[in-house]
């Protein structure tokens, strides 16, 4: 569907610049029916609708002449930050599994290469902004802490089993003393 509809917008260009004014544009109904998306948003909704436990064996099964056109595809999710965690995930499967044809085929190269400068800064700005998160919420953490003089969840839980694992040691010793 995604080349196929990639083909029809192009003639449609083609067709609208040859005329000098603006033609209307032919719709696919399964791209009317997702809300008028574009093939290439209709790509990711469909990766997006995958199980995650089925991903793998989705990618697995698909011929490697689909290759090239979801590498390029998943450059573009990249740059446009689209889903960055799933699209490196099946990104990194498809090299894995095509490690060979891809790195054999000088055109896949230069995509292999704006993929992997893209990949790499947008994971820096992932991993950023997490750890920026992580650190807002441990600060509001000790704020509250402070504020109320109430311990967290997950502190209260390694004290409970602190206490656990002391009162099981001196158990361990009465009976054994006994």
């Amino acid at each position: 569907l995604y080349r196929e509809e990639t083909k029809k917008l192009e003639e449609h260009r083609r067709a609208c610049a040859a005329a000098g004014k603006e033609l209307p544009a032919p719709t696919n109904p399964i791209l009317a029916a997702h809300g008028n998306i574009s093939p290439s948003r209709y790509v990711l909704e469909v990766i997006r609708k995958v199980k995650s436990s089925e991903l793998e064996e989705s990618l697995l099964v698909l011929p490697f002449s689909y290759s090239p056109d979801l590498l390029t595809l998943f450059n573009e999710y990249i740059q446009l930050s689209l889903e960055v965690e799933l699209i490196c995930r099946c990104l990194f499967f498809l090299l894995r599994i095509h490690f060979g044809q891809i790195t054999s085929n000088q055109m896949h190269l230069t995509v292999i290469d704006s993929l992997r400068k893209n990949t790499v800064g947008k994971i820096n700005e992932m991993k950023d902004l997490i750890g920026f998160n992580m650190a807002g919420l441990q600060f509001l953490q000790r704020e509250m802490e402070a504020k109320e003089d109430v311990t967290f969840f997950a502190d209260a839980t390694e004290r409970f089993m602190e206490k656990k694992r002391k009162r099981k040691i001196k158990e361990r010793a009465v009976l054994a003393i006994v």
